[in-house]
């Protein structure tokens, strides 16, 4: 299997390019459409993020949902971390055991601020831009973090 840790600083710098995150985010935006005719960015957290593994160099599947790409990276070996020990490099997730359209999203880590306050690279905006766990501002609280241990 794959060691998933080598990719993460050439994932991180990707997701912190501006331009590259917008590249990443145009792919994604016509994989979703040709997947189930969605206009992106709706329920483009998953697909932006496979996109973005993959152009790391790391081997992973057009994953469409939040909570079926956290299943990839659990099954990958990447390990859960609670709320408040995040690094970069991580990836947050909102999800729980089952799918809730609308509240599930998935994102990339990309600078901590504090134990709440995060930059993230995600599809919700063409560039990197602040988040907080505890879903301050009206977003979807973080469930938990994964981390590549490989």
């Amino acid at each position: 299997m794959q060691n998933d840790s080598e990719f993460i600083p050439h994932l991180v710098a990707i997701a912190s390019d501006p331009n590259r995150l917008l590249a990443a985010q145009h792919v994604a935006a016509a994989r979703l459409l040709e997947y189930d005719g969605e206009i992106y960015p709706k329920d483009g957290c998953a697909i932006t993020l496979s996109v973005l593994l993959q152009e790391a160099g790391l081997n992973v599947k057009n994953t469409y949902t939040a909570l079926a790409l956290g299943n990839v990276l659990k099954e990958r070996g990447w390990q859960l971390i609670e709320l408040g020990k995040q690094q970069v490099g991580d990836v947050g997730s909102t999800c729980g055991r089952t799918a809730h359209h609308g509240q599930d999203h998935i994102y990339l880590v990309l600078n901590v601020l504090n134990q709440d306050e995060m930059v993230i690279a995600d599809n919700q905006q063409p560039k990197p831009h602040f988040r907080f766990a505890s879903g301050k501002g009206g977003k979807t609280p973080t469930r938990f973090f994964l981390r590549v241990t490989n």
